[in-house]
């Protein structure tokens, strides 16, 4: 039961980057915003923060994140990089469960989803996409539903193929 902050202490250090670079590259208002709060937490200029090396900045930035009071930002930044880079991972997930949905934006889950259909989901994004891009995306997925779904929860801390490892 993972909140957005937890996932980015918790993912490994390739996948924060990646997620960093595909933003910065891809999402620059998401990536400015997070320059801004950076900057903010640390009481230094934007400018400043942007001229440090990616890595130094990029290794503060998942620091900050994995902090409690960084949800929002957290939360923002790993949705973002899903919509904008991994549409497809949602569509198929959604999809295979049978839930209507617009690109992956969904106006209404339901409260609960039944073992088989959620099990054959999961499995079929793990045999077409990286096991931790799915452990991200099934995270935030719940981390997002207003009513969690126990069974996905249950999942996310008892599926080996969904732990996340140092």
């Amino acid at each position: 039961m993972l909140t957005f902050h937890e996932l980015i202490g918790f993912m490994s250090p390739g996948m924060a980057n990646r997620i960093l670079d595909d933003t910065q590259a891809n999402n620059r208002e998401v990536y400015r915003a997070l320059v801004a709060s950076m900057a903010q937490a640390q009481k230094m200029r934007p400018v400043f923060i942007g001229r440090q090396p990616k890595e130094r900045r990029h290794k503060n930035f998942v620091q900050m994140l994995s902090r409690t009071g960084s949800e929002e930002h957290a939360a923002n930044l790993i949705r973002g990089w899903l919509f904008k880079e991994h549409k497809q991972v949602m569509t198929d997930f959604l999809g295979k469960l049978g839930i209507d949905h617009e690109d992956g934006m969904v106006d209404e889950l339901p409260d609960s989803i039944d073992d088989a259909p959620l099990n054959e989901a999961v499995d079929l994004l793990l045999e077409k996409y990286d096991r931790e891009l799915v452990a991200v995306y099934l995270t935030a997925f719940n981390a997002s539903n207003e009513n969690r779904w126990k069974n996905l929860d249950t999942m996310l801390a008892d599926d080996e193929r969904l732990q996340f490892h140092a």
